[in-house]
């Protein structure tokens, strides 16, 4: 099996097998992302430059890397303890995750809020 090739922006080039896909929306802007292997969403999001909070350092103790999926919720693992109590606290929604907590799946898309920037 061939792998896909992903150029970053300082010239260096990984090859890569099975790549999964994804999509972000920001303010109506939908953006692509390739995701590594072990990658979660935040990092993905962060090495995409996109304007996503995270002051926990990726930890899910804060909430702030909030995202709202728009496709691919039923894909997705439930929340795992740390999440479930952040999502507890803040009241989320059920289409709200933690990007700090999920891992990328092939087709998902999310929502960044408005409220992240």
């Amino acid at each position: 099996m061939s792998g896909a090739s992903l150029l970053f922006e300082d010239g260096c080039k990984f090859i890569i097998n099975n790549m999964r896909v994804m999509k972000f929306l920001v303010e109506a802007q939908e953006i692509r992302g390739q995701c590594l292997e072990g990658e979660t969403l935040l990092s993905l999001a962060l090495r995409l430059k996109l304007p996503l909070h995270h002051s926990c350092g990726g930890m899910g103790t804060c909430g702030t890397c909030r995202v709202v999926v728009r496709e691919g919720l039923e894909q997705l693992p439930s929340p795992g303890e740390v999440e479930q109590e952040m999502i507890q606290d803040r009241g989320f929604s059920k289409i709200e995750r933690l990007a700090c907590q999920l891992e990328p799946i092939e087709g998902l898309i999310v929502e960044i809020p408005t409220s992240s920037f």
